[in-house]
């Protein structure tokens, strides 16, 4: 009697902290339902109408796409990004839009004095465009993986990240925005061992109103390391963790395209279990430009349009919600 009593109080606490978590899930993001948070990435130069018709029917309830603070001065690429969220608009789809410079913020990486004055100048960059096109977003993402090199041209993470990204907080945290802001889009999910802890450690000490939430990509994880990764950040940061990126490649050695499709399906059960507020799958179509096969093939579609098993995996399993 006393084991089922136990077992009782085990399942009702559950589902206590399952209300509370979809309860903050709402709140933190007022632009989506606590049980409607998945969306999926697209590309702002191949992003149209149809692809946003198509992504609501599919059942996914925003789009994410990045942003490049650095190009933001031509007048082609402005009208490429109010052309991206024009197209979101057509559809109902709120964005997730991520934010970041892909080129090197200063010629001196060690002068911590030019660091700020750049992580200052991106934040403007980042409330200038909150300004124009704030009815339309879910959140700002502030970078996108800025653990690895490739996104983070700099250079010397361990040295760089923190002088910049403080400055931006503290700019930001200085201009409150409608919009919540969540970072950083870490390529690895923050464990003790990670430089993006450390780095967390120091900025959300430092500006704790500057975020709403800490982004990763769980990349290759399983379903208990995520869940160990969103423990791990609440307790160590007292925000929610959110999913900005993952997806998986249509590679034989993953199954092929019927091997995405199951492994897509149950990523969004796994999710959708764990309660994380927001979740972006990779990505919306195939990528030709992509410098491999694997990065090629994350696709939900081809590269022309033509849906793979992937899609209709998605549309099953967003649309019986």
């Amino acid at each position: 009697m006393k084991s089922a009593n136990i077992k009782r109080l085990g399942t009702l606490t559950l589902l206590l902290l399952s209300a509370t978590s979809q309860v903050q899930a709402s709140e933190l993001f007022p632009t989506l339902t606590s049980s409607k948070t998945i969306g999926v990435q697209v590309k702002i130069q191949s992003f149209t109408p149809i692809d946003a018709e198509q992504i609501k029917a599919a059942g996914f309830t925003f789009v994410r796409f990045g942003v490049w603070s650095n190009s933001l001065g031509g007048k082609a690429y402005q009208k490429q990004v109010s052309d991206a969220f024009a197209a979101a608009r057509s559809a109902g789809l709120p964005v997730l839009m991520t934010v970041r410079s892909t080129k090197p913020l200063t010629t001196s990486p060690d002068n911590i004095d030019e660091l700020a004055t750049a992580g200052e100048a991106f934040a403007n960059a980042v409330m200038n465009l909150e300004v124009s096109y704030r009815s339309q977003l879910v959140a700002i993402e502030l970078w996108n993986e800025p653990d690895l090199e490739t996104y983070w041209p700099t250079g010397k993470f361990n040295t760089t990240f923190v002088p910049f990204m403080s400055a931006t907080c503290k700019t930001l945290q200085g201009k409150p925005t409608t919009t919540p802001l969540i970072g950083f889009g870490f390529a690895r999910a923050p464990s003790a061992s990670t430089p993006s802890t450390v780095a967390l450690n120091k900025i959300v000490s430092e500006y704790p109103k500057c975020l709403s939430a800490i982004s990763y990509h769980p990349y290759g994880m399983t379903t208990a390391q995520i869940s160990n990764a969103q423990a791990f950040i609440q307790q160590n940061f007292h925000l929610p963790g959110v999913i900005s990126e993952w997806g998986i490649s249509a590679l034989t050695s993953n199954g092929g395209i019927e091997g995405q499709a199951s492994k897509i399906a149950k990523f969004i059960t796994d999710v959708k279990k764990l309660n994380i507020p927001l979740t972006s799958i990779y990505e919306w179509k195939n990528s030709d430009s992509g410098s491999n096969d694997r990065e090629k093939n994350f696709g939900l579609l081809t590269s022309d349009g033509q849906a793979k098993p992937a899609q209709m995996a998605v549309k099953t399993q967003l649309n019986a919600e």
